[in-house]
């Protein structure tokens, strides 16, 4: 099996997308824990809650959030941030934002959910399924290994406080304080078929980029024996890590580390080079123009943003992903609301994401006119 290029996936998000706004869309940023953390987050709630009644929010669309962060519940927040988005529907997402430890609170109400602050929050992260074996069997642990400083770094706390950590509280009885959207799963099997059956079945869910096989050779060799072929493609084996009660995380850790540094800085690289080769065939485009157009009829593939640069100025858009413009005239055949002006990266996301594509951010490095490029379906013309 080919490896998949695993892009920051939109489809999570793809269904409020679609949606018609208006949203409210709340950043609570990551802080230390501590006694009254509950109360401390409901403090900031309640700030957070006068902005977007000040921005025009309804009460509506802030009862559940003053459910979900006003109350006991409010002290999850911790060592990382959240992000969640509600609507007179209701709260439609919630998640976990491991890059917020120094970006603040935020709180915007606006026709459209703006989550680029979290999907640049993702800037290299990798899906691993950790499977730590021995000859009687394996644990598995989905981990999502993330750092906001490149495709290149990985950083010891991000891995420590967002895998490692858990897996280590799994094995004294349970995850205890599993997240909301079970990123960090664990399960037990008892012997190398299970493993291998078990293992399948999570490729299938989580769809990982790379499969860390640790633990014990003897294990991992059995286990190795059973994998399917388009499964071994995937997997690389790590000489640290046990099963064993009161094992040291330390070794695993830095070898897991370098696994997932290795398969950010590799899949940036595939991105990078299917976008030079994409210019050479009318199917990729740089600039808030020609990437605008191709969002609009839904070309993109691959949206294309720069860590650290945010695409400059304002777009029109609509009430349908696709009713965007620099102009709000041209949307007044085609909007049944009123053209507002929204941040012009916050429009991109929400249309291309509503119609299918996905969203890479590159280094900081990279150079981007207007910060902006597309990988393409189909050629537009741009």
């Amino acid at each position: 099996m080919e490896q998949e290029e695993h892009r920051m996936d939109l489809s999570r998000t793809r269904e409020i997308f679609e949606r018609p706004g208006p949203f409210a869309t709340v950043y609570l940023e990551a802080v230390q824990a501590g006694e009254n953390s509950a109360k401390q987050v409901a403090l900031r709630w309640r700030e957070l809650q006068h902005q977007l009644q000040q921005q025009g929010a309804d009460d509506k669309t802030l009862a559940p959030l003053d459910e979900e962060l006003g109350g006991d519940r409010a002290g999850s927040i911790t060592e990382v941030g959240r992000v969640l988005v509600a609507s007179a529907d209701g709260i439609l997402f919630d998640d976990e934002v491991e890059a917020l430890d120094a970006a603040g609170d935020l709180a915007v109400w606006s026709p459209l959910p703006e989550l680029g602050r979290y999907y640049r929050s993702q800037t290299g992260s990798v899906r691993v399924l950790l499977a730590v074996v021995d000859q009687t069997g394996g644990d598995l642990y989905q981990v999502i290994a993330d750092n906001a400083e490149g495709a290149r770094e990985l950083s010891e706390e991000t891995i420590k406080g967002q895998a490692l950590e858990t897996v280590h509280k799994a094995r004294g009885g349970g995850l205890g304080n599993r997240t909301r959207q079970n990123r960090h799963e664990m399960a037990s099997y008892e012997n190398a078929d299970a493993v291998v059956a078990g293992i399948r079945s999570a490729v299938k869910q989580f769809r990982p980029e790379v499969i860390a096989l640790a633990g014990e050779i003897q294990g991992r060799s059995a286990v190795r024996q059973e994998l399917p072929g388009d499964l071994a493609e995937i997997t690389r084996e790590i000489e640290a890590g046990s099963r064993a009660a009161g094992a040291s995380e330390d070794a695993l850790e830095s070898e897991l580390l370098t696994v997932a540094g290795t398969l950010a800085t590799e899949r940036e690289t595939r991105v990078r080079e299917r976008f030079q080769e994409g210019k050479g065939h009318a199917n990729a485009v740089e600039g808030l123009e020609p990437v605008l157009e191709a969002a609009r009829t839904g070309a993109v593939d691959t949206l294309l943003l720069v860590d650290g640069q945010e695409v400059p100025g304002e777009l029109y858009v609509g009430s349908s992903p696709e009713a965007i413009s620099t102009d709000p005239a041209n949307l007044t055949q085609i909007s049944d609301t009123e053209p507002v002006a929204r941040p012009a990266e916050q429009v991109l996301l929400r249309a291309v994401g509503a119609l299918g594509g996905d969203v890479q951010v590159l280094g900081g490095g990279t150079s981007l006119q207007d910060g902006v490029g597309a990988i393409l379906r189909f050629p537009t013309g741009s």
